[in-house]
């Protein structure tokens, strides 16, 4: 029997929506007041951080009551909480490798045989070979005998 792995099929997995014109403009709309949004809080950051000014930044620090200084305080702040964790997590990687030693992935099992399969008893062994020799069965009823009645 194969590994599993990926398919390689002629299907498509694209979801075809059908919204309306409205909506697809009130989605656009709304998307791109939160991207400039975001871009504005970037620019805020960036700007106070390296001390560049123009109007906008003008306008959000007297909005905010903030200066460059406490900007760049949160900014070090934030940056010295990230060293903090970096530096905790990999002490923690260091830890676990002298604990544990180097990351062993698992491989898979070997093949299993005609044989093995024939000796579960949850399939007919004719049934075994159909699905080893063909490339496609259609079965209409469940091949597989269930656990709590086995075939002698």
């Amino acid at each position: 029997m194969e590994q599993s792995g990926p398919r390689h099929e002629e299907e498509s997995f694209l979801i075809a929506g059908n919204r309306s014109w409205f909506r697809a403009c009130f989605d656009f709309l709304f998307s791109l007041i939160f991207w400039a949004y975001g871009l504005a809080v970037v620019f805020f950051f960036v700007s106070a951080t390296f001390g560049l000014h123009n109007g906008l930044i003008t306008i959000l620090h007297a909005s905010f009551h903030t200066a460059d200084q406490d900007v760049r305080h949160l900014v070090m702040l934030a940056f010295g909480i990230f060293l903090l964790f970096y530096a905790i997590l990999y002490i923690n990687r260091v830890y676990n490798k002298k604990r544990f030693g180097i990351l062993q992935r698992r491989t898979y099992p070997p093949a299993v045989d005609n044989l093995e399969l024939k000796s579960l008893g949850l399939m007919d062994p004719e049934i075994i070979e159909k699905l080893q020799t063909n490339d496609y069965i259609v079965f209409e009823t469940n091949p597989i005998t269930p656990l709590d009645r086995k075939k002698p």
